[in-house]
């Protein structure tokens, strides 16, 4: 992370990726690697900032640790390239995540549901390892999915991240589309509000991608920052979509692959549904449903989690 000379005004925090590294800082600790911009939490930054405007306690290249939703966190003092704030090399902030805790730790995975599976055991499905669950909520501007209220409160129950999704018809008015969704989250869960953006039904394609920026403007007003899923296949076709792209995360649906493919407009993907064959705990039925995987450990998922939902608190303050 990086900020404003001491003593400035006002300081900025941000997150370095490996292209980012000096020259003339030591290595990257032993048994660390660099955060991940979205597992970076308002209380990271705070105390980030706290380091940055003490020197006296912090000089060049000190470190120090704290525990952050389980996740210890290393953060040290050094020198950060120029940016648009700072014009010359400059004292800085950079934060470390554990090894172990991250790049090792498996990735947290979940699963994506609607009215399509009406019978879920969610205490078993959260006892076989799944931590967060995608539940869809409307479609269109008149569908309300006849499960979504049932399997929202039972996930809760059970203590899954939740994030509820719309499925978009490109024919219907997207202003419209996105307050009924809305009108539905009373309570808006612990993941950001998904556009399942998958189906073309006639529309140009111009106008889908101007549709899409609509809705997601909407919620994001009202909701926070949020998510988009869709195909590399039909995503790769709409035009002028790196914008659009820019104002959501990407959860990609890309089954039986080693990775993802790319997706224009998103240089990573932050949830990857890898199957549509899985055999879940919980819920009848024998590989036949969506499995989801979260970029990051369950540690950086749980604090992906906390950062959007201090971004929501924000908007409703």
């Amino acid at each position: 992370m990086t900020g404003g000379r001491t003593g400035a005004r006002e300081v900025r925090v941000r997150v370095f990726g490996a292209g980012d590294a000096m020259p003339n800082n030591p290595p990257i600790p032993v048994g660390y690697r660099l955060m991940q911009q979205l597992a970076v939490t308002p209380a990271m930054t705070a105390w980030a900032v706290q380091i940055l405007r003490d020197p006296g306690n912090y000089p060049m290249f000190s470190t120090v640790v704290r525990v952050f939703e389980q996740l210890n966190v290393l953060a040290r003092v050094e020198w950060h390239s120029p940016d648009f704030q700072n014009h010359a090399e400059h004292r800085g902030v950079t934060l470390y995540a554990p090894i172990r805790a991250a790049a090792d730790a498996p990735a947290a995975e979940g699963i994506d549901l609607s009215g399509y599976q009406p019978t879920v055991d969610w205490a078993k499905v959260a006892a076989s390892g799944i931590a967060f669950a995608f539940i869809k909520a409307t479609e269109g501007t008149t569908l309300i999915d006849h499960t979504f209220a049932d399997h929202w409160a039972r996930a809760k129950q059970a203590n899954l991240l939740r994030g509820a999704y719309h499925f978009f018809r490109p024919k219907q008015d997207a202003a419209a589309q996105a307050r009924f969704f809305l009108a539905q989250l009373n309570d808006p869960g612990e993941l950001p509000p998904v556009l399942d953006v998958e189906v073309v039904n006639g529309v140009p394609l111009a106008q889908i991608a101007a549709s899409v920026g609509v809705w997601l403007d909407i919620v994001t007003a009202t909701a926070g920052r949020p998510i988009i899923y869709t195909s590399p296949s039909f995503w790769n076709a709409l035009p002028g979509i790196s914008e659009i792209a820019s104002k959501a995360d990407l959860w990609v649906a890309n089954w039986g692959a080693r990775s993802p493919a790319a997706v224009h407009g998103w240089s990573k993907w932050t949830f990857w549904q890898f199957t549509s064959k899985a055999t879940i705990s919980g819920i009848p039925g024998a590989a036949d449903m969506d499995e989801d995987r979260f970029n990051g450990s369950l540690a950086e998922l749980r604090a992906y989690s906390t950062s959007f939902i201090a971004g929501r608190c924000k908007i409703a303050s």
